[in-house]
């Protein structure tokens, strides 16, 4: 049976796809769109009666937005790593605080029993928000970055690899990369500053500066990139989300591995036929030669040319001077 999104839907991710639990803790989470294009682990709905308001969330369409929504009926979600037990929480409000010492004695339970082993405790609550690529960086450890307008995301491996994230009707996931050459281009750019003599290190080893893949379409070409869709299921596309998008949110610290010092060979557009000029400056304009006017054009035209405007004017004193002619010459 193969499902499709209403065309109103305004988000690609199935329900079934996006229920999943913790790598860290083993609590479900449910991972929703963010309204900003990234993805987020919520809570179950729980009463926000209690939950302080900069950490309530809602969902509206299947996106998720910051703050309580009034239509929910005095419920909200909770952003994940700010409840995740596997964490330290040092500044978390007493209510909150209260609910993590319970979501810590359930991940405990779950350990003695043996029905969860818990990944490598994270060291910041930003890892725990990111969903794990169904396939790692290449064998040489080459992960590309993507920019726009000071954006950067970190893909999973390099640009050619990056395969579409989309359903097909089958179930199966699109085999199509998601690369196009004509909507971006390798650009240099500094590397984002950190604070720290670790900082100090990456930006010594980089000559401080790294190359990225900067995108350079339209609204539409960037959004489908950050989607991982293909050209073929890009905005119009009713095909839903075989999985979680794969790109990280660049970090230098965590990342550092993954900067890119020499510009990648092999992701120049395609030359141009012989002959082929995409333009070759403004040609000079022939302007009309009718009295007093200020008409022209670049089409190549003899010499006397005349606009529509005046070769109307030209033809009706043409026909007058005739009828003129005829008249007289009968006299």
């Amino acid at each position: 049976m193969s499902m499709w999104l209403h065309r109103a839907n305004q988000s690609s991710l199935l329900r079934s796809t996006g229920a999943d639990r913790c790598k860290y803790c083993g609590i479900r989470v449910d991972w929703f769109d963010r309204y900003d294009t990234k993805r987020i682990p919520l809570t179950p709905e729980i009463p926000s009666r209690r939950v302080p308001a900069r950490f309530q969330w809602h969902v509206d369409k299947g996106v998720a937005y910051p703050g309580a929504d009034l239509r929910a009926g005095g419920y909200c979600r909770l952003p994940h790593p700010a409840v995740c037990p596997a964490l330290e929480h040092p500044d978390l409000p007493k209510e909150l605080a209260e609910l993590v010492i319970r979501l810590g004695v359930r991940m405990h339970n779950s350990i003695a029993r043996g029905e969860f082993v818990p990944a490598v405790v994270p060291t910041v609550e930003d890892e725990v928000s990111e969903p794990d690529p169904e396939h790692t960086q290449d064998e040489d450890g080459t992960r590309h970055t993507i920019c726009y307008h000071g954006t950067l995301r970190l893909a999973p491996c390099r640009l050619e690899d990056i395969q579409c994230i989309a359903a097909l009707e089958d179930g199966e996931r699109c085999p199509n990369g998601i690369l196009d050459v004509d909507e971006g281009r390798w650009e240099q750019i500094d590397v984002p500053y950190a604070p720290g003599r670790a900082g100090k290190m990456i930006l010594t080893q980089s000559d401080g500066r790294m190359w990225v893949w900067s995108l350079t379409g339209d609204f539409n070409t960037v959004m489908r990139w950050f989607k991982q869709r293909c050209g073929d299921h890009g905005q119009h596309s009713a095909a839903p989300d075989h999985g979680p998008r794969e790109w990280t949110e660049f970090h230098v610290l965590r990342h550092a591995d993954f900067i890119v010092t020499e510009r990648p060979e092999g992701y120049d557009p395609p030359p141009l036929p012989d002959g082929f000029a995409v333009h070759d400056g403004p040609r000079k304009r022939q302007r009309c030669a009718g009295p007093g006017c200020f008409n022209s054009t670049v089409s190549p035209v003899a010499d006397g040319w005349l606009c529509w405007q005046c070769s109307r004017v030209a033809k009706r004193r043409e026909r007058v001077h005739r009828r003129q002619q005829k008249s007289h010459s009968g006299q």
